[in-house]
């Protein structure tokens, strides 16, 4: 049985992308697992690992998700890693970008329709990565 809650981790694609990440502990990997998610909106498996790198993103810059707690024992290793990486402007414009695109037009969209909590959780994640 797949996992499924509103929080960025809350999901089997997320939990699987923070494996992938202990393999591939690189800024250069989230930045394409954004990308793969701006080219494919409408595939919610490229959209649930989006959320979590750019929730990485704001683990890097010290502002820690609710549901950290679920995949802290596979970050807390990659963090130290990616901390000792220069985490660009344009990285976090890349982020924000996408996170609007999954808010606004994306098949995750779709699968959350109606749920308040996620849009919470989608919005919440916006602003920490804006500010």
């Amino acid at each position: 049985m797949g996992t499924w809650n509103e929080g960025s981790f809350g999901n089997d694609g997320a939990g699987d992308w923070v494996i992938d990440l202990s393999r591939t502990p690189t800024l250069e990997f989230i930045r394409e697992t954004l990308q793969a998610s701006i080219d494919n909106p409408d595939n919610a498996s490229f959209n649930e690992p989006a959320v979590a790198a750019a929730e990485v993103i704001c683990i890097l810059d010290g502002k820690i998700p609710a549901d950290y707690h679920e995949v802290a024992h596979n970050l807390e290793p990659v963090i130290g890693i990616l901390k000792q990486q220069q985490i660009s402007n344009t990285l976090r414009e890349f982020a924000i970008k996408c996170i609007d695109m999954i808010a606004t037009d994306s098949e995750m969209k779709e699968c959350w329709e109606g749920a308040e909590e996620w849009v919470t959780e989608i919005n919440n994640l916006k602003h920490r990565l804006s500010n």
